[in-house]
C-alpha cells in the first residue's frame, strides 16, 4: 500500500445521539474498500441495517476482484450498484420511516496512490494540497432513490498531500487550521492520537468518525510505538471498559453513577427543525422590511427632488445656482493656484502634462500591441496543439483504434470553436483545419463524403420553402408553402394552389396523391388535377397526424399523441373509417415518421428505429450507426424495396439499411446543410435528395 491511513472513531453507542461505523477492508492487490456511516438514533436497532450494507458491499468487492476487472473504479462501480438496488429495499422497512434521508454515508477504495470515493448525504472531503484545503464532497441532501450513489470522485495523491473523510462533527471542535496542522506534520496514526488530545475534553454525546489518507514524504513526525498502540487498544476498549467500571460503581454504591460530568449542548438546538424554521423566518421578515424601507425611502427622495424641480423654480433655480457655484469655485481655486506658481514651475507642470499624456499614449499602444501579440501567441498555441493532435489520431488509426482517433478529432472541434481568429489569414486557415476535421471525421465513421453531389434542379428560381418529394412516373411532384409543383423534362411548373402545404404522400398503382394542411386532408387527382377532402381526424380515436403513408391501398396515419397507428381501407376513390392498428401499448410519443412494407418502421427523435408486423413489435436489431441518428430524422421505403432509408439532417447524412439492420452506405456532403426529402428510383439505383430548394442526385453503390 503506496498510502498510509488511520480511523478517527470516537463513538459512545450508549450516550452518542448518533448511529455511526467505521470499516476499512483487508488490503488486497486491487485495492482496499473503506465505508464510513452515521444516521440519527431511532428506538429501532440500526445495527443489522449497517452489518448488511457492509456485508453485502464486502462481498462483492471480493467477487468483483476475483473477476478479470483491473480497473479499481470499475470495481467500486459494481459494489455501488449493489449497494444502489440494496438500500432502496432497506428504505422501505416499516420499522424506520425514511430512513434514507438521515444517513451520512461515504464508500471508496484506496489503491496505490489512487483514492475512489461516493457519498450520499452529510459527508465531508476535504484534501490538503500545497498548505491549501479544497472541499472535494460537501453535503448533499438530495436522495434520489433510483439511483443513490450516482457519481465517483477520483484522483492521485502527490507526495505530502493528506486526505480527510469525515462526517461534520470533526468540524465543530476543531478548526481547519489545527487539523492541517497537525495531519501535516504527523504520520496519519500519530495524527490522529493529537486529534484525540484535543477532544478529551468533547462531551459523551458527541460522535467523530474520520478516515484520514496521507502520501508520506518520509519527513512525518512519529510518536513512540508504544503510545502509539496504548492509544489504539484505549480506543477500542475505552466504551466497555467505562461500562464495566460504571457497572461496578453502581454496584458497591447502589446508585447510578454518570460516566461523565453533565453537558449541555447549545448548538443541539440548531437542530431543532421548528426553531431554525422560526429563526429562519423572522431574519426574512426583518430583512425584507429593512430592504422595503430603503427602497420607499430612495423612491421618495427622488420622486420629491423631481416633483420640486418640475414644479418650483426656485427649487430648480436653487439647484442651477449650486451646480453652477460648485463648478465656478472649483475652476476658480486650480486657475489661482496654477496663477501663484513662478514662470519655472508652470513651465515644469506644462511640461510634465505633456510627458504624461505622451506616456499615457505611448502605455495604451503599448499594451494593445502586447495583447494583440498575446493573441497571437495563444492562436499559433492552439494550432500546435491541433497539428499534434492530428499526428496522435493518424497514428491511432494505424493500430485501427478508431474510436480514440475519433475522441482526438471531436477535441481538435472543441479547440477550434474555443479559437479568436484576428485576421483573414487566420481565418482562410481554420476552414482548412475545419474541412480537413470534418473530412476526417467522416472516414473514421464510415461515411462516405460526396465532393459535389450533381444536382438536377435549382427549384429556387420557382419555390420559396421546398419541403416534400414525391417521384411517380418519371415526374417530380414537389410539395411548396402555397402550390403543388410538378418537375417534367426540366421544367417546374405549379399544378394547384394548396396554402400552407404539409404532407405530400403516394399512392401507389393509382394516379393519386396525398396532401394535407393544418388538420385537413385531400386526394390530389393528376389525371383531372382536381382535389377531394377526406376526415379521419374525429374517427377511431384519431387526433393527430405526424405521418403517413399508403400500402396496399389502405392509408396508415402515425398518431404519437393517442400512441397508436390507424388503418384507414380504400372504400372507391377514397378511404372508409379507420380503426387502432397497434394490438399493444406502445410509447410513440416521440416518433416522427413511418415506412411501410408489409411492415412498418417507425423512428424516433433519438433515433431508435422500431419495427411492427400485423399490429405488434416484431424484433429488428439493426446495426446503430455512429454518431447515432440525430432529432428529426425521416425513414423510407416501399413494397419490394431490399433497404431503409433514413435522412439523417442533424448529421446531414443519408444512411442506408438493408432488411436484416446491417449498414449498407452512409453519405454526408458540405452541401447537405439542410436535408427535407428524398424519392428513392423504383429500381433502388439512385436517390434524389431535397435540399433546400436544390434537387441532388445520389447513385446507391452496388
Amino acid at each position: 500500500m503506496d498510502l498510509k491511513y488511520h480511523k478517527l472513531f470516537i463513538h459512545d453507542h450508549l450516550n452518542s445521539r448518533v448511529f455511526s461505523e467505521s470499516y476499512t477492508s483487508d488490503a488486497s492487490e486491487k485495492g482496499q474498500l473503506f465505508i464510513i456511516f452515521e444516521s440519527l438514533k431511532t428506538k429501532i436497532d440500526q445495527q443489522p441495517l449497517i452489518d448488511q450494507i457492509i456485508d453485502e458491499a464486502t462481498t462483492y468487492f471480493y467477487e468483483a476482484q476475483n473477476s478479470q476487472t483491473n480497473d479499481p473504479e470499475l470495481i467500486l462501480e459494481e459494489v455501488l450498484q449493489k449497494i444502489n438496488q440494496l438500500l432502496p429495499e432497506l428504505n422501505t422497512s416499516p420499522k424506520i420511516k425514511n430512513w434514507l434521508a438521515n444517513i451520512d454515508l461515504a464508500i471508496g477504495m484506496i489503491y496505490e496512490d489512487n483514492i475512489y470515493i461516493s457519498s450520499i448525504g452529510n459527508i465531508n472531503a476535504l484534501l490538503l494540497h500545497s498548505n491549501q484545503f479544497t472541499t472535494i464532497i460537501s453535503k448533499n441532501n438530495e436522495i434520489n432513490l433510483t439511483k443513490l450513489f450516482s457519481d465517483i470522485i477520483s484522483g492521485q495523491l502527490d507526495q505530502g498531500d493528506v486526505l480527510i473523510i469525515s462526517t461534520n462533527s470533526l468540524f465543530d471542535y476543531i478548526s481547519k487550521e489545527k487539523i492541517k496542522q497537525l495531519v501535516k506534520r504527523y504520520s496519519p496514526p500519530s495524527a490522529v492520537i493529537k486529534i484525540k488530545q484535543l477532544l478529551e475534553t468533547v462531551p459523551d454525546f458527541v460522535t467523530l468518525n474520520s478516515l484520514i489518507i496521507k502520501k508520506s514524504n518520509g519527513l512525518d513526525a512519529e510518536l513512540k510505538e508504544e503510545k502509539i498502540n496504548s492509544e489504539t487498544e484505549t480506543s477500542v476498549q475505552d466504551i466497555s471498559d467505562s461500562q464495566k467500571q460504571t457497572s461496578n460503581k453502581q454496584t458497591k454504591r447502589g446508585t447510578n453513577v454518570p460516566r461523565t460530568k453533565w453537558v449541555i449542548d447549545l448548538k443541539a438546538f440548531k437542530n431543532v427543525n421548528f426553531l431554525k424554521k422560526f429563526q429562519g423566518l423572522v431574519s426574512s421578515t426583518k430583512l425584507f422590511f429593512v430592504i422595503i424601507k430603503k427602497v420607499v425611502v430612495f423612491i421618495w427622495q427622488r420622486v420629491k427632488d423631481g416633483f420640486l424641480f418640475l414644479a418650483s423654480n426656485q427649487y430648480r433655480h436653487k439647484k442651477e445656482v449650486k451646480t453652477i457655484d460648485r463648478i465656478t469655485t472649483t475652476a476658480s481655486r486650480k486657475y489661482n493656484w496654477f496663477s501663484r506658481l513662478n514662470l519655472k514651475k508652470k513651465i515644469a507642470l506644462i511640461g510634465l502634462l505633456i510627458i504624461f499624456l505622451v506616456f499615457m499614449q505611448t502605455l495604451v499602444f503599448l499594451t494593445q500591441k502586447r495583447s494583440e501579440k498575446q493573441k497571437d501567441v495563444d492562436y499559433y498555441n492552439s494550432i500546435q496543439e491541433i497539428n499534434i493532435k492530428f499526428t496522435e489520431a493518424e497514428s491511432k488509426l494505424i493500430y485501427n483504434d478508431e474510436q480514440a482517433a475519433e475522441n482526438l478529432l471531436l477535441e481538435i472541434n472543441q479547440i477550434i470553436e474555443k479559437l479568436i481568429i484576428h485576421s483573414a489569414e487566420q481565418q482562410k486557415e481554420v476552414d482548412v483545419i475545419k474541412d480537413q476535421v470534418w473530412q476526417q471525421l467522416n472516414k473514421v465513421r464510415h461515411i462516405y463524403v460526396v465532393p459535389s453531389p450533381v444536382e438536377i434542379f435549382d427549384l429556387s428560381s420557382v419555390l420559396e420553402n421546398a419541403k416534400q418529394i414525391v417521384q411517380k412516373d418519371n415526374k417530380f411532384y414537389i410539395l411548396g408553402n402555397n402550390q403543388l409543383y410538378v418537375l417534367e423534362n426540366d421544367q417546374l411548373k405549379a399544378l394547384i394552389d394548396f396554402a400552407d402545404g404539409k404532407f405530400l404522400a403516394d399512392w401507389p398503382n393509382t394516379n393519386k396523391l396525398i396532401l394535407g394542411n393544418n388538420n385537413q386532408y385531400f386526394i390530389f387527382n393528376i389525371d383531372s388535377r382536381q382535389i377531394e377532402t377526406f376526415n379521419f381526424s374525429q374517427t377511431a380515436g384519431n387526433t393527430s397526424v405526424q405521418d403517413l403513408a399508403i400500402y396496399s391501398n389502405n392509408l396508415y396515419v402515425l398518431d404519437p399523441q393517442n400512441n397508436q397507428i390507424f388503418k384507414y381501407p380504400e372504400r372507391g376513390e377514397s378511404f372508409a373509417n379507420g380503426s387502432a392498428w397497434l394490438n399493444e401499448t406502445v410509447d410513440l410519443s416521440q416518433a416522427n415518421s413511418l415506412a411501410i412494407d408489409g411492415s412498418i418502421y417507425i423512428i424516433n427523435n433519438n433515433g431508435a428505429i422500431t419495427k411492427f408486423l400485423k399490429g405488434e413489435k416484431d424484433a429488428f436489431n439493426y446495426h446503430e450507426p455512429h454518431p447515432i441518428i440525430g432529432s428529426d430524422a425521416t425513414i423510407k421505403t416501399f413494397k419490394d424495396s431490399n433497404y431503409l432509408y433514413i435522412i439523417d439532417p442533424q448529421y446531414k447524412r443519408i444512411i442506408i439499411l438493408d432488411k436484416d439492420g446491417q449498414i449498407k452506405d452512409q453519405y454526408t456532403s458540405i452541401k447537405f446543410d439542410n436535408l427535407n426529402d428524398l424519392a428513392i428510383d423504383p429500381e433502388e439505383k439512385a436517390i434524389y435528395l431535397l435540399n433546400n430548394n436544390h434537387l441532388y442526385l445520389l447513385a446507391i453503390n452496388e
